[in-house]
């Protein structure tokens, strides 16, 4: 298959085009780092030129850019459509489980939609953008969960953890999670089965853990005891805004925000069972995909050092 990939230097973008194209796929890169605009709606049309299928990977996920709506709304509608105005014959759209909100139940694809961020409201908005065309082209909406592997958001976790940062609350709400080995072989299960054309799918682990059992794995992993320390919500509340304003001040980024520690004690839960009927499985244990998860940030930190 021709498949174009936004978003193609991303942390998923870099490994998905490796893996299809060591399946026999031909693959066109379409990314801001290589000067590729989604808000062009001309760029977005030449890209489309004689493709079979668009895989939509390409987001803002920082909420403070002034540009996060507009490439992850605008950009989406110009690139179905340009899509459709290609005869393309599907369009595969990468979202998240964000849209959900808190799941203090589980959540399949059918659930109510409830999302409280810029960022999730921006990809329920896409979601809505691109059903709009259904009638036009095939589309898929995949839902992944919190991607494990070594990317930046894991190694800030992992900083904190390693300054023994309390955690907020009792830690019981479930974390449901996909390692990026996993979100790549569902990708790839998506594009090359006709099966899932037009479904909207949840990607997780099979299993949830809890907040508290996800700390602990980290710890254990980087030699720390298990004894981690908790604090009530309200209080760590305060101190992440200490920390948030003595950020400011000295100009550097706060390693904790109260944004941050909400979306860390929400709850995320979600059923797989829909992709595993059509043929798909995890293959992950979520505490092996973890340990894992650290192992290669420590492995990054290393090259680093000897830089």
């Amino acid at each position: 298959m021709r498949i174009l990939v936004s978003g193609s230097s991303g942390f998923v973008g870099q490994r998905i085009i490796d893996v299809l194209r060591k399946r026999g796929h031909w693959i066109r890169e379409f990314d801001s780092k290589k000067g590729n605009d989604v808000l062009s709606f001309g760029q977005c049309k030449e890209a489309c030129n004689s493709i079979d299928v668009v895989l939509h990977l390409a987001a803002v996920l920082d909420e403070h850019s002034a540009i996060m709506h507009k490439v992850n709304v605008e950009g989406t509608e110009n690139l179905i459509k340009a899509a459709v105005e290609n005869n393309v014959s599907r369009f595969i759209l990468m979202s998240s489980v964000g849209v959900y909100g808190d799941c203090t139940e589980v959540k399949t694809e059918e659930s109510k939609l409830n999302p409280k961020t810029s960022y999730e409201k921006s990809k329920m908005l896409a979601e809505q953008a691109v059903n709009e065309y259904q009638e036009l082209i095939t589309v898929n909406i995949l839902r992944p969960a919190i991607i494990l592997g070594q990317n930046e958001y894991w190694e800030k976790i992992v900083d904190l953890i390693r300054k023994d940062f309390p955690l907020i609350g009792n830690g019981e709400n479930k974390w449901q999670m996909i390692y990026v080995t996993d979100l790549i072989n569902a990708l790839v299960f998506v594009i090359e089965h006709k099966k899932t054309a037009g479904e909207i799918l949840n990607i997780a682990e099979e299993n949830p853990l809890t907040l508290k059992e996800v700390v602990i794995e980290i710890r254990k992993t980087l030699g720390m005891d298990e004894n981690q320390k908790t604090l009530p919500p309200l209080l760590g509340k305060i101190l992440a805004y200490i920390y948030l304003v003595f950020g400011k001040l000295i100009g550097k980024k706060s390693i904790v925000s109260p944004e941050h520690l909400d979306r860390l004690n929400r709850g995320r839960w979600y059923s797989i069972e829909k992709i595993k009927t059509l043929g798909w499985q995890p293959s992950w244990d979520t505490r092996e995909a973890i340990a894992r998860t650290v192992f290669e940030i420590k492995e990054k930190e290393k090259k680093f050092k000897k830089q």
